[in-house]
C-alpha cells in the first residue's frame, strides 16, 4: 500500500505541517491549499515506510463488514484487516482491547478477514500491532442484539409470537424465552423435486435424495437445488433468510468461504399494510410476505431476507424496519459474508419502506424495487382519510350525488376506491389510521397466507386495547403510536403528535370549476366537509395539525422528499386496475417521480413499468415484477462495475442504465408501448392507463402530494367563478381564516436534519455521524 507524506509549508518559511495521506486521499487534491491568510506550498514526499522500517508500509486498515461500525449488535462483528505490504504475518497482531484475537483472522494474503466475538456493549477498540507497534486502530460500537440500536425507546406492550410461527418443517419457533421474545436459532434445508413446483424437505444432510434437481444461478454454476433456511429472532423480531447451499458437500457455512449457490447477491424483502404495532408478528398471519415463495429469485442464487418488522401490517415505522434491516443483513453476512450488494423489494406497505429507508439510511440499500407504491406512509394518510371527510359530507348535504360527481371531487379512478365493500380506503384505513379504538376487520386468506388491515392488530389481547369506557389507558391505535419516537409527544394530549390537517381544503375545486359539479354542490360539500378529534371520532369542525408532528415529519424524514433516492436506481413495477376499486392508484407513481425531479433537477434514475392489474402484494411469480428485479439486478451490477468518475452519483446511475429499460404500460390487448409516464396523460399510455388523481390534488395540492398543511389566502371571487354573492358568502364563513394557497409550501417543511438519525428519545433525532 502506497503512502504519501503531504507537507504544508508556510509563505514566510518558519512552519512546516505533515500528514500522512493514502495515495487515493492526494487524488482529491485539485488546487492551491490556503492556511489562514498564508499562501502554502504544497511538497509531496514519498512515505513508502514509517521512519523505523524504511520500505514497509505504515498503517493497516480495519473495516468493519457485516455493519456500520457505530451498529454493531450481538456482540460480535466482521472485521477485514488490510495488512501493510512486505511484512510477515508472524510479526503481525490484532486484538480486542487488550484481548489478542489474531488467530481468529483467516490469515493469508494481505486481506485478513475475521470474526470479533465477546464485545462489550458501548464501544470496543480494535487495534493492529507490528513488533507491539501499533499500526491502526478501530472503535467500534456494539448494542444489545436485543436492540434498539438507533429507533429510540422501545414499543409496550410486545406481544411475542415465535410459537405460532411456522418453519419449513411445519414445526414452530416454539415459545418465547424472554420479554425480548427470543426463541432458539432453527436451520431447516428444502430441495426442489425434479419436476416439481413445491419444495420439499431434506431428510439428510449427508445424503441426496433420488428425486433431486439442479438450478443454474445468475452467474453460472449449476448445483443441486438445495435452499437453507434460517430462522431466529433479533430486535424483538422474527427474522429469515433462504439461500441455495448445499450441506452434503460444503458442510456449514462460513464468512470467507466461496459459496457455490450463493451469487453475492442479497434481496430484502418488505410486507405491507400499515399499523399501530405492539406484537412481534408471525409471517404468516400477519401478512403474505413469504421468501419461500420467491422461487424466480432463490433458482438463480439470490439471497432473499426478511422479517416480521419489515412488515408495515405489524408496525409502520421505517427507523425500526432499517434497523432490522441493518442486524438482520449482519446476521447474515456474520455466517455467509458480505453481499456484491442490497437490493430491497417490497408492495404496498413494503414500497413505502423501500423508499423511506434508501432515503433516510443511504447505503442500505443499492436499488429499490417498488410495486404498487407509495412514496412514504404518512402523505399517504391525507387523501385517504378526506375519503371518510367526503363520504359524511355527501350523506350530510341532503344533495344528490352520482357516481360521476363524487369521483370527480374525489379524483380516483372511480369513487368505489374511496367507499365500497372492498379495495376502498373506507373499508381498509380510513378513519381507522386516526382512531384511538382498533378496527374489526377479520383477517383473510390471501395469496397463501393471511392478511390482516387492522390499526391494531386482532391477536392482542382486548386487556391490552383502549377503549374510552372501559379501559382509557389502554394502549392506542392510530398510526402515529408506531411513530411515537420520530413524530414527538404533543403536550396538549399526552399522546403522539397527529399531523393530519384539512384546515382550508377546497373539496373538490377543480371539480367545480370544470363544471363537473356545481357551485352550490361545491358550497355545501365544504360547509359538510368536518375532521377528526383525538380518538379519531368524527367532528363538524376541521381538523388541525400538530405543529410538532408536522416539523418532524418533515424534518426527520417520515414525508418522503426524495433528496437522496438520487444515489440508486429506482424499478417502480405499477399494476394498473383501470376503473377497479383499489387503493394502489397509479398515479403514487409519478408523485414519487415528481419529487425526485423538484429535488435532484430530473428522474433517470427511475423507471416506471405500468401493466395490467396484478394482486397486491405483487409477489414473487408474476411476470412483471420478476422482470423489474432481473433488470434492477443488471443495473445495480453495471454501477458497481463502473470506475468511471461521474460529476454526481445520480449521473453514474442514469449512465448505467440498461438501453432495453425504459417507462412502458400497456394496451389493452397486453401489448407493451414504451413511452415516458405523464401524469397529463399525454401519448398512447394516456389513453390506455391513464393516471388519476385524489382528493388533495383535486383540490389545488401540487403533483409532489406532499403538502400536509397549506399556508392560506383569502376566498377571492376571481378564483371562484360562476358564483353568486350568497355563495361566495357562505364560502367565506366556511373558510373565515382563508383557503390553501398551494404555490406556497407546507406548514412546517424544512430540509431533512440528516441522514442515518437516531432517536434517543421521543421528538428527538441526532445524525450518527
Amino acid at each position: 500500500m502506497t503512502f504519501l507524506r503531504l507537507c504544508f509549508t508556510a509563505a514566510v518559511g518558519t512552519v512546516t505541517l505533515c500528514k500522512k495521506l493514502h495515495m487515493r486521499d492526494t487524488m482529491k487534491i485539485t488546487k492551491p491549499i490556503v492556511l489562514g491568510a498564508l499562501t502554502a506550498a504544497l511538497f509531496l514526499h514519498g512515505c513508502g515506510g514509517d521512519d523505523n522500517n524504511p520500505g514497509e508500509s505504515s498503517d493497516a486498515v480495519i473495516n468493519v463488514l457485516s455493519s456500520r461500525p457505530d451498529m454493531v449488535s450481538g456482540g460480535s462483528a466482521l472485521i477485514s484487516v488490510e495488512i501493510p505490504s512486505g511484512v510477515n504475518p508472524d510479526r503481525i497482531k490484532v486484538k480486542r482491547g487488550s484481548t489478542d484475537i489474531t488467530q481468529r483472522f483467516n490469515r493469508t494474503g494481505s486481506l485478513w478477514v475475521g470474526l470479533a466475538s465477546d464485545l462489550q456493549i458501548g464501544e470496543n477498540i480494535i487495534s493492529i500491532s507490528i513488533d507491539d507497534r501499533p499500526k491502526g486502530q478501530k472503535t467500534i460500537k456494539n448494542f444489545s442484539r436485543n436492540g434498539p440500536i438507533i429507533s429510540g425507546p422501545q414499543q409496550t406492550p410486545w406481544l411475542c409470537e415465535t410459537e405460532k410461527f411456522k418453519l419449513p418443517n411445519g414445526s414452530t419457533l416454539g415459545p418465547a424465552q424472554d420479554e425480548f421474545c427470543n426463541a432458539p436459532t432453527a436451520v431447516s434445508y428444502i430441495y426442489m423435486p425434479a419436476g416439481g413446483k413445491a419444495y420439499k424437505p431434506l431428510l439428510s444432510t449427508s445424503t441426496l435424495p433420488a428425486d433431486m434437481s439442479q438450478t443454474t444461478t445468475s452467474d453460472g454454476k449449476t448445483v443441486n437445488y438445495i435452499v437453507r433456511v434460517e430462522t431466529g429472532t433479533v430486535n424483538r423480531a422474527i427474522y429469515q433468510y433462504a439461500v441455495l447451499f448445499d450441506p452434503t458437500t460444503e458442510g456449514s457455512p462460513t464468512p470467507v468461504a466461496q459459496h457455490k449457490g450463493w451469487n453475492g447477491k442479497l434481496v430484502y424483502v418488505y410486507g405491507g399494510s400499515a399499523a399501530s404495532g405492539y406484537h412481534q408478528g408471525d409471517l404468516v398471519s400477519s401478512s403474505p410476505t413469504d421468501i419461500l415463495d420467491e422461487k424466480d429469485k432463490l433458482a438463480k442464487g439470490f439471497a432473499v431476507v426478511t422479517s416480521t418488522l419489515n412488515i408495515f401490517g405489524v408496525m409502520a415505522n421505517d427507523v425500526v424496519s432499517a434497523e432490522t434491516t441493518s442486524m438482520v443483513k449482519e446476521i447474515f453476512i456474520k455466517t455467509f459474508g458480505p453481499p456484491k450488494y442490497t437490493i430491497g423489494t417490497g408492495g404496498s406497505g413494503g414500497s413505502m419502506q423501500v423508499h423511506l429507508i434508501a432515503n433516510n439510511y443511504p447505503g442500505m440499500l443499492d436499488g429499490i424495487a417498488p410495486a404498487a407504491s407509495f412514496p412514504d406512509n404518512h402523505s399517504v394518510v391525507s387523501p385517504a382519510i378526506d375519503c371518510a371527510v367526503l363520504v359524511r359530507a355527501f350523506n350530510d348535504s341532503g344533495m344528490t350525488w352520482t357516481d360521476a360527481q363524487k369521483t370527480a371531487v374525489a379524483g380516483f379512478n372511480t369513487w368505489a376506491t374511496c367507499d365500497s365493500p372492498s379495495g376502498a380506503w373506507t373499508n381498509n384505513f380510513a378513519p381507522m389510521w386516526l382512531q384511538a379504538v382498533r378496527s374489526s376487520i377479520p383477517p383473510f386468506p390471501y395469496n397463501g397466507g393471511y392478511l390482516e388491515l387492522n390499526n391494531c392488530s386482532s391477536v392482542l389481547p382486548k386487556e391490552w386495547v383502549y377503549d374510552p369506557i372501559s379501559n382509557p389507558s389502554g394502549v392506542r391505535c392510530d398510526i402515529y403510536q408506531a411513530i411515537k419516537n420520530q413524530v414527538g409527544i404533543d403536550t396538549a394530549t399526552g399522546q403522539p403528535a397527529r399531523a393530519y390537517d384539512n384546515v382550508g381544503i377546497e373539496y373538490g375545486l377543480n371539480a367545480y370549476r370544470a363544471g363537473a359539479i356545481s357551485a352550490e354542490q361545491f358550497v355545501v360539500l365544504n360547509e359538510k366537509a368536518g375532521g377528526y378529534d383525538n380518538d379519531g371520532l368524527p367532528t363538524s369542525s376541521r381538523t388541525a395539525a400538530s405543529p410538532l408532528a408536522l416539523k418532524n415529519l418533515y424534518q426527520y424524514g417520515r414525508i418522503n422528499n426524495g433528496q437522496n433516492l438520487g444515489n440508486i436506481p429506482i424499478v417502480d413495477s405499477r399494476p394498473d386496475f383501470g376503473l377497479v376499486a383499489n387503493v394502489h392508484d397509479s398515479v403514487r407513481s409519478v408523485i414519487m417521480r415528481a419529487r425526485l425531479i423538484r429535488e435532484n433537477g430530473n428522474a433517470g434514475n427511475h423507471v416506471i413499468l405500468r401493466q395490467n392489474g396484478l394482486p397486491i402484494p405483487p409477489g414473487a411469480g408474476t411476470s412483471a415484477s420478476v422482470d423489474a428485479f432481473l433488470m434492477l439486478d443488471v443495473w445495480v451490477s453495471n454501477i458497481k462495475n463502473d470506475t468511471k468518475q461521474y460529476p454526481s452519483a445520480l449521473a453514474k446511475v442514469t449512465a448505467n442504465k440498461p438501453a432495453q429499460l425504459n417507462d412502458t404500460c400497456q394496451d389493452s390487448s397486453g401489448a407493451l408501448i414504451v413511452e415516458p409516464a405523464d401524469a397529463n396523460n399525454s401519448g398512447r399510455c394516456g389513453t390506455a392507463m391513464p393516471f388519476y388523481k385524489d382528493p388533495r390534488l383535486v383540490a389545488g395540492a401540487p403533483l409532489t402530494d406532499d403538502v400536509l398543511k397549506c399556508q392560506l389566502k383569502p376566498v377571492r371571487a376571481e378564483d371562484h367563478p360562476g358564483m353568486t354573492p350568497v355563495q361566495l358568502a357562505r364560502l367565506q364563513k366556511v373558510f373565515a381564516e382563508g383557503v390553501c394557497d398551494y404555490s406556497l409550501p407546507s406548514m412546517g417543511v424544512g430540509k431533512l436534519v440528516g441522514t442515518w438519525l437516531t432517536y434517543p428519545s421521543a421528538g428527538v433525532a441526532n445524525p450518527l455521524n
